[in-house]
């Protein structure tokens, strides 16, 4: 006699092998891909081909990050693996819009990210559904918006411990007749069927991820008659703050960032703020001279190439300032090549970083802001 629970249960096992397999396949041309991008990184690039380029290695990075989700479903749950750093969803946000920010300007249409100050930390597996979550409605929103704009409104949400993103678009919205049965698979709306070809498999599958990440997805109409899709999902669990001295001995670094970019500040300090390290943002050499001469920072990450006061010229009026000779910096650049290792040392720079940034460099590159941590917080134990 059949056991129909044990069939069912051995079906669902065998498909998610299958998909496995098929996840382990993907990763042989992904890493090629991969490392072709890399020996690419390595030769003379203008700026503009290296943003495309730092494109392409975060849509790759992605893609390895699913590969690697799918792998671990379809292993035993004994098999799991030591537990991945949490991740910023504002860094993530804007991985994706710079994914498709080519389309939306292909399109003419206004493709706006707003994003919240404070840091929005998920663990890997909410990470990653989240990430195939906004690509999913984004890639939706471009295909059916033809004249507008499209929003992505990040915030945390009013319950505690989630967050909040709302998709906006001005396209032509989904009927409310529609709405439900547009959540199955396979199923398309008289928008879709008209807007060309489709699966029918994106909102059906942007639910399911909301809802096997514990979070919720709600569709309405938004003003002018497009669609307004707002996400909610779970926070990661984060350690009581504590008291201030008790925050100061956990933090891990603070850093100065320097550059004339805002979008590049923010997303160096959504990286820090990764790394359990706090920051300041100066968006000029002057500015950061000023603020490196009132407040002691255990590491500077300076951008070279900056109207007015430059990079290299920052770096030598730092040294000049008060404990300036201890005081790390580390250059950032996304032309590596027009400036010299010898150059670098005799403006005071121990570390040079190169655009795109690769969060595991910049990591080991912080090194030394952790050491001269430990170093100062050990001075004031001694003073007291």
């Amino acid at each position: 006699m059949t056991d129909e629970g044990s069939d069912t249960d051995a079906a669902g096992h065998s498909a998610e092998a299958e998909l496995a397999l098929v996840a382990h396949d993907l990763r042989t041309p992904l890493n090629a891909m991969r490392l072709t991008a890399e020996l690419i990184a390595q030769g003379p690039l203008q700026p503009q081909q290296q943003e495309r380029l730092g494109i392409l290695l975060d849509a790759i990075d992605a893609l390895s990050a699913m590969t690697g989700d799918l792998i671990q479903r379809g292993r035993s749950k004994q098999a799991t693996g030591p537990q991945k750093p949490n991740e910023d969803a504002r860094l993530i946000l804007q991985s994706v819009h710079d994914l498709f920010a080519a389309v939306a300007e292909r399109k003419r249409l206004d493709l706006i990210v707003t994003l919240t100050e404070q840091p929005l930390l998920l663990t890997q597996q909410v990470a990653i559904a989240f990430r195939r979550i906004v690509t999913t409605l984004l890639d939706n929103a471009l295909k059916y918006t033809q004249r507008g704009s499209i929003r992505l409104d990040l915030a945390p949400a009013t319950e505690p411990g989630q967050l909040q993103l709302v998709v906006t678009d001005t396209g032509p919205g989904i009927d409310v007749l529609e709405r439900s049965r547009l959540f199955r698979p396979f199923t398309r709306g008289t928008a879709g069927r008209a807007g060309g070809s489709g699966s029918g498999l994106g909102l059906w599958g942007a639910r399911a991820l909301v809802e096997q990440a514990g979070g919720h997805l709600d569709l309405t109409t938004a003003p002018g008659g497009g669609c307004r899709f707002a996400i909610e999902l779970p926070l990661a669990d984060r350690p009581g703050e504590g008291t201030a001295a008790s925050r100061e001995a956990n933090v891990e670094a603070h850093v100065l960032i320097v550059d004339d970019n805002d979008t590049n500040r923010r997303l160096l300090s959504a990286l820090l703020e990764s790394f359990a390290m706090t920051s300041d943002q100066a968006g000029s050499g002057a500015a950061a001279v000023a603020m490196a001469a009132r407040t002691p920072y255990d590491a500077v990450l300076m951008d070279l190439h900056m109207p007015g006061m430059t990079g290299m010229e920052a770096a030598e009026a730092l040294r000049h300032g008060p404990d300036g000779a201890r005081l790390p910096l580390i250059a950032v650049t996304a032309a590596l090549e027009a400036v010299g290792d010898r150059r670098l040392r005799q403006a005071g720079f121990q570390e040079v970083l190169a655009k795109p940034l690769s969060p595991s460099h910049l990591y080991q590159a912080l090194e030394l802001a952790r050491q001269r941590r430990k170093l100062r917080m050990a001075e004031q134990v001694v003073d007291a």
